[in-house]
């Protein structure tokens, strides 16, 4: 792969572009499947269990992503990860029971599992080594630029006509990123580098740091993002909306310089203070009691966000092996989703025991001990790859 190679490609836009739409239903979603979940009738660790299940399905098919490339495509892979995410959202408002909306988002996750991990390795195969960091920061732009717009269409779509609505914009934008990726080409020196792969061939301990953090960013990440629209309501704080909205401006603004500082100085120069910001946002929303306040706690949130992990998946996209790029980054990417399906469903018992302000309180400790774990990494990362 030639240095000199033009960060936007063809297939890179395309790319690009398929990754925001797909981002978009799933930010959407994340206000407002807990919405749904109450509508209908479910508790907190139910509602948890529902938008956590997405997680725990993603699991299962990134153990398969470096050995399904020896049967599919890499653009197959990405057209049927992004149609389970369209039938799915065709389902949601249909299959309203309980045990068949779990059904329909363990396909969804099957959907995001595909997706998610070959979405960000297609990307990376399109961009020069030397530019690696710079070029998936400006990746992480399309997730977060729809991101941003997301919670905005997605909370009045809901208030002022209704979840079938919302729906229904989720399948178009859906359908259409579908129909992009016919136009996705990647060339064959891309397809035919993987090799028939074990299913152990993604778990390196030199990526054993990089897993935890990934996993810890999960559960911390989930909690917000899982109860912050149920908790304002309770306390009775309008414009959760705009929560998200700072938050993703905040992270498509900081996601191309944090590339850049990635290539130049290291992950952890991004890192810490970004934690730091997570854990100023934690507290922000602890003591919420306007919506100036929730602003300020999304800009926080999204300075952290928008910075820990674009750092993280280009560190693993970076260090990995070509050859196993898509196993490692899978299970790279799995300990998110579990950190995040464990925490959904975890920080919605502690709500059902206790209350919100109780859970994102032990969210803000959980933080604090993130920050400790990516101190002592920086210092004693070598350790890993020596054992």
């Amino acid at each position: 792969m030639t240095t000199s190679k033009s960060l936007w490609t063809k297939n890179f836009i395309i790319l690009f572009i398929c990754n925001a739409l797909l981002f978009m239903s799933y930010n959407m979603q994340v206000p407002v499947l807990p919405l749904y979940g109450k509508k209908l009738g479910m508790d907190a660790a139910q509602i948890g269990l529902f938008v956590g299940a997405l997680m725990f399905a993603g699991l299962i098919v990134r153990f398969f992503s470096g050995r399904l490339l020896k049967y599919f495509s890499k653009k197959l892979l990405l057209i049927v990860g992004v149609s389970l995410y369209l039938l799915t959202s065709i389902g949601y408002p249909l299959l309203t029971p309980f045990a068949f909306l779990i059904v329909l988002r363990v396909i969804n996750g099957l959907g995001h599992g595909l997706a998610t991990t070959y979405f960000a390795t297609a990307a990376a195969d399109e961009l020069p080594m030397n530019h690696l960091g710079q070029g998936m920061g400006m990746f992480g732009v399309s997730s977060m630029l729809t991101a941003s717009l997301a919670p905005l269409i997605a909370i009045p779509l809901v208030e002022h006509f209704s979840f079938n609505a919302f729906f229904i914009f989720c399948v178009i934008i859906l359908a259409i990123a579908t129909m992009l990726l016919i136009f996705f080409s990647p060339s064959s020196t891309q397809v035919n580098v993987h090799q028939a792969q074990s299913l152990w061939a993604g778990f390196d301990r030199n990526f054993i740091p990089h897993d935890i953090l990934m996993m810890f960013l999960g559960i911390i990440t989930s909690g917000v993002l899982s109860y912050i629209t149920l908790f304002t309501q309770k306390v009775g704080i309008a414009g959760v909306a705009w929560f998200f909205f700072a938050s993703s401006v905040v992270g498509v603004l900081m996601r191309p310089s944090m590339g850049r500082l990635l290539d130049q100085r290291g992950p952890f120069f991004t890192m810490i203070p970004s934690i730091i910001c997570m854990i100023i946002s934690l507290i922000l929303i602890i003591l919420v009691n306007s919506t100036v306040m929730l602003i300020i706690a999304g800009i926080f949130f999204g300075a952290a966000d928008g910075a820990i992990f674009p750092t993280l998946q280009s560190w693993v996209l970076k260090d990995a092996p070509i050859d196993r790029r898509e196993s490692i980054t899978g299970v790279f990417l799995n300990c998110y989703d579990l950190g995040m399906g464990l925490g959904s469903y975890l920080m919605g018992i502690i709500i059902d025991w206790t209350s919100y302000t109780v859970m994102f309180s032990v969210l803000t400790g959980l933080t604090v001990i993130y920050l400790l774990i990516s101190v002592t990494f920086k210092y004693r990362l070598k350790t890993f790859s020596n054992l």
